[in-house]
């Protein structure tokens, strides 16, 4: 359980320094992410990273209280994500990066973030 509450606090307040980002600066965060396809070093770089934080996250595998199961259920989606990049050719990466890179998506995206992070913050740091 300290670990759950250790990766509540953490992940929480990440979650929504980064959701606040993506929906402030979305316009900054495009390009950006478009450059991502092009840029095959840093996208195999960061998948590696990706994939060692969630495989981190998954070795947690507790499910239950709820945050402690969507911090496992992070775990998983990170690993999923990272071995999709690391696997896929670069003409599906452009489809999918082209399909999502969109303002609204960020808005949407980063407001879930935003949500799931003040969930995961209030059980560590128990404000409810």
């Amino acid at each position: 359980m300290e670990t759950s509450v250790l990766l509540s606090k953490t992940l929480g307040l990440c979650l929504v320094v980064i959701g606040a980002a993506i929906i402030l600066r979305r316009h900054y965060f495009l390009p950006v992410f478009a450059a991502y396809v092009e840029q095959r070093l840093v996208r195999a770089v960061v998948s590696m990273i990706e994939l060692a934080v969630g495989l981190l996250l998954v070795v947690h595998n507790v499910w239950s209280p709820l945050p402690a199961a969507i911090i496992t259920l992070l775990g998983w989606m990170a690993v999923a994500e990272a071995i999709a990049w690391l696997f896929l050719p670069d003409t599906v990466v452009a489809r999918l990066i082209g399909t999502f890179n969109t303002a609204a998506w960020y808005i949407v995206g980063g407001m879930l973030a935003i949500g799931v992070g003040l969930y995961l913050a209030g059980f560590g740091f128990g404000w409810w």
